[in-house]
């Protein structure tokens, strides 16, 4: 069985060697932030956007990162070439440290792991349902550890048939737990929260790329937008783009992504995986 190896604090050890004590306030009030990337044939996909985000989450949640930029991308390379995975998912974790009275935040701890990470390319063709939720993230722009209302709900999403939910609040959609959320317009426009969501990483490059061949609004999005779209995906480090054929109680969108969807699957593929 192979070991894998994590970044604890700078140094790299075994991960069955990790250890967090018990008043990390990442354990007692599940304060802590992280951001996740992929690599491709042993190459990391969109790191520098990765690391803006990461810093930008700690910033937000009052977390000192006592490394810099390049320190934590050498740290990145040590454990690749420790761990030797072509195909991966990297995570950053910085905790909210060993906090004395169990609430004020405390020298963090960061911890970078990687595990095998395998594309789903059917879910990518097939598509998935989602259930609207009343809810909204708190500190959406923080990538934060906290994903109670997202696990809790997707019992909820499993009892409708669905397989996520998605998050609506007053009317207005923002996002999945997981992911982000897009609609095509009837008139073929794409469609996307704005200010009030998680700045998702493959969201930004979707964004970048689809501007030179589609009409783009970053705007509140509703579910009165549903009934008028002909088309809806979500985007996520390990989803790609992936249709949505459904959204439970409201609309359906055909058993597979659309033409709109499927060109910016492909326009996506080329830019992560040069196919």
């Amino acid at each position: 069985m192979q070991i894998f190896y994590v970044i604890f604090n700078g140094k790299l050890i075994p991960e069955h060697e990790a250890r967090l004590s018990i008043n990390d306030l990442a354990i007692v009030r599940g304060y802590g932030i992280f951001d996740f990337f992929k690599t491709v044939q042993g190459l990391p996909i969109f790191l520098e956007d990765n690391l803006d985000r990461f810093y930008q989450s700690a910033y937000l949640m009052d977390l000192p990162v006592n490394y810099s930029r390049e320190e934590i991308k050498q740290f990145i390379n040590n454990l690749m070439q420790a761990n030797r995975i072509p195909d991966s998912g990297i995570k950053l974790l910085l905790t909210g440290g060993y906090s004395t009275d169990g609430y004020s935040i405390a020298e963090p701890n960061l911890i970078i792991s990687q595990q095998p990470l395998k594309r789903n390319i059917t879910l990518e063709e097939r598509g998935l349902k989602l259930l609207p939720f009343e809810y909204h993230r708190p500190f959406s722009q923080v990538k934060s550890i906290d994903y109670v209302m997202g696990i809790q709900a997707l019992k909820e999403a499993k009892r409708h048939g669905a397989d996520d939910i998605l998050y609506v609040q007053n009317g207005l959609i923002s996002e999945c737990p997981r992911a982000n959320f897009f609609l095509i317009s009837s008139e073929g426009k794409l469609l996307t929260a704005a200010d009030d969501v998680l700045p998702g990483i493959t969201r930004k490059k979707i964004l970048e790329t689809a501007n030179k061949i589609l009409d783009i609004e970053v705007r509140d999005i509703s579910l009165r937008d549903v009934a008028d779209a002909a088309e809806a995906f979500i985007s996520s480090t390990t989803k790609n783009i992936t249709p949505v054929i459904s959204l439970v109680g409201f609309k359906d969108f055909g058993l597979q992504g659309g033409p709109i969807t499927k060109q910016l699957q492909h326009l996506l593929q080329n830019l992560i995986y040069n196919k």
